[in-house]
């Protein structure tokens, strides 16, 4: 192979092989890294202007800045701007391991052999009064020394987002959320949470599980469409995901009517007469008090024809 080289004058970008040769980075990768490198500061790198620009698919685009980030040709981080949103600053390293010169350790100066000090005369009146009025006046202009500089306070996190709370906070409802949210980390390692914040976090999931969501459709909430930028604080968005995308509750089933048992048959041989009714209860027709449960036995006659 020879080259046929030009000398560039304008419209160029010097980027360095060990990114254009790099042995563990893909083809999309460096296209990418390359791509990034040679656009002005200020224009879009989000994965869907990279995909409308170079024409490859979002999942590779991810993949890609993934690999730069991880070689160090890419810092992405999550900054809040003046107006409340929350925005992934990219800086592109074009020399990820380029280090700044130290400065030389300046030499100490050699031994010189210092002569000895002249005899000064004493001063005399007029010229220790001009001594004492310098002296004077050079203490009255030197500014007063700063105050010692305070340690910054510590930095402190907001409390978490609320939660929603089940309405029965059984103690076998509470370990089956525990464990939704521990395993959250088998499909995202991003959603690690502490032991504070499992604890501020069960209720939610809790929640869910009482209104009838499963743990496949409470883990799909969670974790599906996440940022591609590290989490800063995965506790945080889950919290705000619990609270905003509560199922809403299961309507409730009234229970079953109880069927009506009718009451028994009753008979009364004074008038022959059989009558629905608790039993010693009087006759309906003739008002006989001594009426005995009644004994119906089918027979297989028919009916008199009307």
């Amino acid at each position: 192979m020879v080259h046929e080289t030009t000398r560039h004058t304008r419209d160029f970008t010097v980027i360095s092989n060990r990114l254009l040769q790099h042995r563990h980075l893909g083809g999309v990768a460096i296209a990418v890294g390359c791509h990034m490198m040679s656009v002005a500061e200020g224009t879009s790198v989000t994965i869907r202007s990279l995909h409308e620009r170079l024409g490859f698919s979002r999942q590779k685009i991810a993949d890609a800045l993934h690999a730069l980030e991880r070689y160090g040709y890419l810092r992405r981080t999550v900054i809040r701007t003046p107006g409340g949103r929350l925005v992934t600053e990219t800086v592109v390293c074009h020399n990820p391991n380029a280090r700044t010169p130290e400065a030389p350790t300046p030499k100490p100066p050699s031994p010189e052999r210092t002569p000895a000090p002249t005899p000064t005369p004493p001063p005399t009146t007029t010229t220790a009064t001009a001594t004492a009025t310098a002296t004077a006046t050079a203490t009255a202009t030197t500014p007063p020394a700063p105050p010692p500089a305070t340690p910054p306070a510590p930095r402190t996190h907001r409390p978490l987002p609320p939660v929603p709370h089940p309405g029965f906070p059984a103690r076998e409802l509470l370990r089956a959320a525990l464990h939704v949210l521990v395993t959250l980390r088998d499909t995202d390692p991003r959603l690690h949470c502490s032991e504070a914040d499992a604890e501020h976090l069960t209720p939610g999931v809790a929640a869910w599980l009482e209104r009838g969501a499963s743990p496949e459709t409470i883990r799909h909430a969670l974790t599906t469409g996440l940022p591609t930028a590290p989490l800063h604080r995965p506790a945080a968005l889950l919290a705000h995901r619990l609270a905003t995308h509560l199922p809403p509750a299961p309507p409730r089933v009234p229970p079953p009517p109880t069927p009506r048992t009718p009451a028994p048959l009753q008979h009364c041989e004074t008038c022959d007469t059989c009558f629905r009714a608790p039993p010693t209860t009087p006759c309906p027709t003739c008002d006989n008090p001594d009426t005995t449960p009644a004994a119906y036995t089918p027979t297989d006659r028919e009916p008199p024809a009307s």
